[in-house]
């Protein structure tokens, strides 16, 4: 106000009442516009028909809980495709948050990674809830039968060793986000919060949404009605895109409604380019730091198919896609190493991100060798600098890979290796390599299952003549048959972590030796 202006003069004074109920009208008609949004929610009738209908709500009052974004699991198709639900997620939160809603994420039985968090220590603080009568609800049978022990399918199966022991790294949590474990924690933030729905998004919509001590069933036996968003979650069982569908449609009809998130941030001004974060999924689904091992042939599936107006390109060299390369119209069939990537095409241009995956087939398993190293003296060795969690001596017995015992053979904590000086006559060497399935003995083997991963090398005279692809807990021990140069002295094994430290990376040689034609006894050796 101008100083000559004083609060005194009537004029003055009726003009700023009038402004300041002005200004309350306008905040008033703002807040009531913030307050409340709206959303379709998609049911079904028994007879599997769509009952679709739009609801009003305040967004402070909604709650939106993810569900079990692990770093890793046990099938590394379904991790992979938790991974692509990531930046889209990511982007659905943060419009959840501009528009008031209250995320809580649950990492169940990961819960540990975030003790330390403050995130961790709201949901811890708060003050207990009443807990009221729980209502009789029961979870649906929803997934398919799925005739294989993974989501990669047909092939060589992923077999469990979980390990998840954190969230995804990607994933945002936010300064005001809860993490939250067990059905107790997320009801005290329904509570301190004045909740009156949850939204779930995350992994995976027939198991653990549904059925751990945060999901949908606990909160709908505590009175809180639930809604799925169908955009947001996958499932466990095969093949995943129709298994998907299968659950949406018992969840619809015997449990909750869905919602399309994308659709409902669209439509509450909280939005953006969903295309831009969508990739095409694979199946299965290798990557380079856990490459998909096949022997004869693999047959890869790319999901889901082309929306009209569009196209999937692959490449099958590790180069780009563009518009001339090849295109997706049936199940690509490998018989070679392969690096895949794939991207959506629009109009000429790419549409999304892009995918990758890695294929290794696997060598021809070789011959039991005529002389074992075990019964070899090594000329020398280097332990691994890190400290064992294990005594692990070079020379072992009782080595598992993958569940089949070997019992003698050469053992390495990464890094590591062991040198032997070639017998004389010595035609090749042979052994087959893999991380030893020590950690899934322990105590805590659940959380352990993703550290294992290493490369094996072999060395003859000083020259590295063979590496293996990275090598992980469970997976099919890696062939070596490599011939030996005429005049060649030494043999060194070596075992190298994968790039992520050596924590557990407990390297095996087993069925390891020589092949020497016409072997006679050790008297020959050397």
């Amino acid at each position: 106000m101008h100083p000559s202006y004083r609060l005194s003069d009537p004029i003055v004074a009726r003009f700023h009442t009038l402004r300041i109920l002005i200004l309350c009208v306008v905040s008033l008609v703002s807040d009531s516009a913030a307050s409340e949004v709206q959303w379709t929610l998609r049911a079904r009738d028994r007879q599997g028909g769509l009952l679709q209908r739009t609801e009003s709500i305040e967004p402070s009052r909604v709650g939106v809980v993810v569900m079990d974004m692990w770093a890793y699991h046990w099938c590394m198709t379904c991790a992979e495709r938790a991974s692509a639900l990531v930046p889209r997620m990511n982007q659905a939160l943060e419009g959840a948050r501009r528009l008031g809603m209250t995320v809580i994420f649950t990492p169940t039985s990961a819960i540990a990674a975030s003790e330390k968090s403050p995130q961790r220590r709201a949901a811890r603080l708060l003050p207990d809830a009443p807990w009221p009568p729980l209502l009789p609800i029961q979870s649906p049978q929803c997934g398919l039968k799925n005739p294989f022990s993974c989501r990669c399918g047909p092939g060589i199966d992923c077999p469990r060793n979980w390990g998840g022991d954190a969230m995804h790294p990607d994933l945002r949590v936010a300064r005001k986000d809860f993490v939250a474990w067990g059905t107790r924690e997320v009801w005290n933030i329904i509570g301190a919060r004045q909740l009156e729905k949850l939204i779930y998004v995350g992994i995976a919509a027939d198991i653990c949404v549904l059925g751990k001590g945060e999901g949908i069933v606990p909160m709908s036996r505590l009175g809180v009605p639930c809604i799925l968003a169908r955009d947001l979650t996958d499932t466990d069982s095969y093949p995943p895109q129709e298994a998907l569908e299968h659950t949406l449609k018992i969840i619809e009809t015997e449990l909750v409604p869905t919602i399309d998130f994308a659709e409902f941030l669209n439509a509450n001004a909280a939005g953006t380019d969903w295309d831009r974060l969508e990739s095409v999924r694979i199946r299965p689904w290798g990557k380079p730091q856990r490459p998909y091992f096949f022997r004869e042939e693999c047959t890869v599936f790319l999901e889901p198919k082309a929306a009209p107006g569009e196209e999937i390109r692959y490449t099958v060299d590790g180069r780009s896609p563009d518009t001339t390369s090849l295109l997706y119209s049936r199940a690509i069939v490998l018989t070679n190493r392969t690096r895949l990537r794939v991207h959506r095409f629009r109009g000429g241009q790419p549409v999304g991100l892009g995918s990758d995956a890695l294929y290794e087939k696997l060598p021809v398993t070789p011959q039991v060798p005529t002389l074992r190293l075990w019964e070899l003296e090594p000329l020398r060795i280097r332990y691994s600098d890190l400290k064992s969690e294990w005594h692990v001596p070079a020379r072992t017995w009782g080595m598992t890979l993958r569940g089949v015992d070997y019992h003698q053979g050469i053992t390495l904590h990464a890094p590591g290796w062991i040198e032997f000086r070639i017998p004389t006559g010595a035609s090749r060497f042979v052994a087959l390599a893999g991380a030893d399935d020590a950690p899934k003995g322990r105590f805590n083997a659940q959380f352990l299952g993703q550290r294992p991963s290493m490369v094996f090398h072999v060395m003859i005279d000083g020259k590295r003549v063979a590496d293996s692809p990275v090598m992980r807990l469970g997976q099919v021990p890696w062939p070596f048959d490599i011939p030996i140069p005429r005049g060649a002295k030494t043999l060194r094994l070596e075992v190298t972590d994968a790039g992520d430290g050596s924590r557990l990376d407990y390297g095996d040689f087993v069925q390891a030796g020589f092949l020497i034609p016409e072997y006679v006894g050790p008297r020959n050796l050397y």
